[in-house]
């Protein structure tokens, strides 16, 4: 049993180490708090570290151990404690090859039409559509970016006692193009079909009707740490190639470019490869390749392992659906990618995205539902929603 006098020595020594353990991880908290730092690996080993050091410092205060070895002992490990971290970065910037990062769980849900979304696009009078229960409802389905867009039209015009379930989905673009493919979806709503998903059909024997119903601008991310704001078409196409390596040679710091892609077939992956052109040798998408449109933003806004990074995306996507501080949009040829500069078509990325459908498969019910959406109360919805609607007029 411990005396009275090894019982207050006990107790000063739990106090006096939880006083020189406080500055040090109060440091690791103010520094994750003012970088956005991803604690996913600090978290851990700040606990492991203050479970040794207060087990170890209290054990050589009551047993008159020199307080100087408790000292270096505690400068060693937040040492190593760095050091390991930097290891870690060192991997993941240098070795990693592949990082897969797949849709938010429930992500669909906060879109999803008669659920009371705030996210949604209304109307202020009645549609001059409106489908009843007991007809043929078309089956929708699309890119992540358009989700808000094509459930903002089913909420309009599809019965509130509709089965939701059977008559919205949501596969992204890749899944998108496959369900059409197979006739399990009516319309899907999407940036432009890339190569292989026109062989695709080609191959199932038949054509797509692509009808456009909005504009929408195709753009490039960096962590906003980086002082680059702008690239032109030609650097992104040099960054891409392997001609330009490193970011200082655009203006930033001296540090490596990595270059993500998207997965193939996805709509910005398709987005992409049109805009570098044909016969332009890419560096190969596998070894810094993101699935998700979410992964690409998260691994280009993580400060500890992707400062370095560049990615791209839709514009929407971007501003609206995941809004993340870690990131900003770069200028392309000096022009930003704002609403108008879509509209008046000056930034240098802009395209349409599309409803589309199967050639003689569409039913009359579908060809009301699209002729619906080109109609001015569509594309009030699209405007609505935060796109550019087909009529560049205000």
């Amino acid at each position: 049993m411990l005396t009275n006098k090894k019982k207050v020595s006990t107790v000063i020594a739990v106090i006096v180490s939880a006083i020189i353990l406080f500055f040090p991880v109060m440091f690791f908290w103010i520094m994750a708090a003012f970088s956005d730092l991803k604690l996913n690996f600090l978290v851990p080993a700040i606990g492991v570290l203050l479970v040794i050091l207060i087990g170890v410092i209290t054990f050589s205060v009551t047993n008159k151990v020199a307080y100087k070895k408790s000292i270096i002992l505690l400068s060693s490990l937040i040492v190593a404690l760095y050091g390991l971290i930097e290891a870690e970065n060192l991997y993941k910037h240098k070795y990693l090859p592949s990082i897969t990062v797949g849709q938010q769980s429930g992500f669909y849900r906060q879109y999803m039409p008669f659920t009371d979304s705030k996210k949604l696009a209304r109307l202020d009078v009645e549609p001059t559509l409106h489908f009843s229960k007991g007809d043929e409802l078309p089956v929708v389905d699309g890119a992540t970016a358009l989700f808000p867009v094509y459930c903002s039209f089913v909420e309009s015009v599809y019965p509130s006692d509709c089965d939701i379930e059977k008559v919205v989905n949501f596969n992204t673009t890749k899944g998108s193009y496959q369900n059409l493919i197979k006739g399990e979806d009516d319309v899907i709503f999407v940036a432009k079909p890339s190569k292989e998903q026109l062989e695709s059909a080609k191959a199932a024997g038949i054509e797509f009707n692509m009808y456009p119903i909005g504009y929408e601008a195709f753009v490039f991310i960096v962590n906003r740490k980086n002082p680059v704001d702008e690239l032109s078409i030609q650097q992104i196409k040099d960054i891409y190639t392997g001609k330009i390596k490193n970011w200082k040679e655009v203006g930033g710091k001296n540090v490596s470019i990595r270059p993500f892609q998207r997965d193939e077939n996805s709509g910005s992956q398709t987005a992409f490869v049109s805009l570098m052109g044909k016969n332009i040798e890419l560096i190969p998408p596998e070894t810094h390749q993101v699935s998700g449109m979410e992964g690409l933003i998260d691994v280009v806004s993580d400060y500890q392992n992707h400062s370095n990074a560049l990615g791209y995306s839709f514009r929407y996507y971007v501003k609206n659906m995941k809004k993340d501080i870690g990131i900003k949009i770069l200028r392309l040829n000096g022009i930003e990618a704002t609403r108008e500069n879509i509209r008046n078509k000056t930034y240098p990325v802009t395209d349409n995205f599309y409803a589309i459908t199967v050639k003689g498969k569409e039913s009359e019910n579908t060809r009301k539902f699209i002729s619906w959406i080109s109609s001015s109360q569509g594309q009030e919805l699209i405007e609505k929603v935060g796109y550019v609607s087909l009529a560049l007029e205000d």
